[in-house]
């Protein structure tokens, strides 16, 4: 592993406040690619676990489920409860069944929807649902933003959505510079503007500047010799990745590794430079550990996958899927067990009640943002 980057006290000189900024962010820095790459490396095991241990138990549990649904559709057929039961019944076989069709391909699933959907088939129920889900959930962000939403707009895809959602802030931050820019500027406005793209061109040289001194130093083309010719080839491509990304972290990192530059001698107007550039990295590289965080979401409020299975400070990702695991075979084994109840009547007039009583306590409860998303 490389060395990492620090400036160093001199003899009884106490650090600048500039220099502990600047350990500060190839600290962070550091950290924050490890940790990067430690989720990437998870994420590839999730998704291997999800596949070989996971999906298959989950399909076992969902088959067994859906056999209860038919042994309920059997009952509800016989027509052996009061109407008032068998009108609940009816509701419970509909709702159990939209949880499943989707997971599921199954034309007796389909059938049976459509049985206890007065004949509306789900494919025309679902676009109907998203399509009130969409109306009540642009009018939710339009009142919380200010923001009128397209009716064209997909809100059933949190990514889609999320992107919608940036592009349109951003079309009215521009539309708000636009406005700005085209008020007369003071000159205290045109000096600020004037100091920032200085700087910006600053900024932008401190990196340019440490890539050619690199490249000047190993540039392979006049390399007579072919092992030193090769080697040279491969740090320029080392040299030239991190430049392209502008990647300050690494072009410093390699400046000390090859030429051995010394950091505790940098004046105050490169490393404030740096800092810079650096601070800016941290804030990128925040960003790509919370957008790999996310991986998996299916819902706007639900955890990730890696939240779900991920290492965290109490659990290791092996931890987890080993109770997932033990979870899903416990269920699995009860489902086995109570299966048979459900061709049983006297046991589905008490899982009616029990649905009665459920439906009561949802109209309590009342309206619920998670509803809208559960319906799309």
């Amino acid at each position: 592993m490389s060395e990492l980057i620090q400036i160093k006290k001199q003899n009884s000189a106490v650090l600048t406040k500039l220099q502990k900024q600047f350990n500060s962010s190839i600290q962070k820095i550091n950290s924050l690619k490890q940790e990067i790459e430690f989720v990437k490396s998870e994420i590839e095991q999730i998704q291997v676990k999800i596949q070989v241990d996971i999906l298959p138990l989950e399909r076992k549990l969902i088959d067994i489920q859906v056999k209860e649904i038919i042994y309920l559709d059997a009952l509800y057929q016989q027509g052996i409860f009061k109407k008032r039961d068998n009108e609940t019944l009816s509701e419970m076989i509909l709702e159990r069944t939209g949880e499943f069709i989707t997971r599921i391909e199954s034309d007796e699933l389909n059938e049976i929807f459509t049985r206890h959907n007065n004949g509306v088939s789900f494919d025309e129920a679902n676009e109907e649902a998203n399509k009130m889900a969409s109306e009540t959930l642009k009018e939710s962000f339009s009142s919380m933003f200010g923001m009128q939403i397209d009716d064209d707009v997909d809100l059933s895809d949190p990514e889609k959505f999320q992107e919608y959602f940036e592009q349109q802030m951003a079309a009215e931050e521009a539309e708000y510079e636009a406005r700005k820019a085209n008020r007369k500027k003071t000159a205290k406005q045109i000096e600020k503007e004037e100091k920032q793209r200085l700087e910006e061109k600053n900024l932008n040289k401190t990196c340019r500047q440490i890539y050619m001194e690199l490249v000047k130093a190993f540039h392979p083309d006049r390399e007579k010799d072919e092992l030193e010719k090769e080697r040279k080839t491969l740090l320029m491509h080392r040299i030239t990745e991190a430049y392209e990304k502008d990647d300050l972290f690494d072009l410093l990192r390699l400046r000390l590794e090859l030429l051995g530059t010394d950091f505790e001698h940098s004046n105050d107007e490169s490393l404030k430079y740096y800092v810079k550039l650096l601070k800016q990295q941290v804030a990128e590289l925040e960003e790509e550990l919370s957008e790999v965080t996310s991986f998996g979401q299916s819902s706007f409020f639900g955890p990730s996958l890696y939240e779900r299975f991920g290492s965290d400070g109490y659990q290791t990702l092996e931890t987890k899927f080993k109770k997932e695991i033990a979870q899903l075979k416990k269920i699995i084994k009860n489902e086995e067990k109570q299966a048979p109840f459900y061709k049983d009547s006297d046991q589905v007039k008490y899982l009616i009640d029990q649905f009665r009583q459920e439906q009561k306590a949802r109209k309590r409860r009342g309206f619920n943002m998670n509803d809208i998303f559960g319906m799309m």
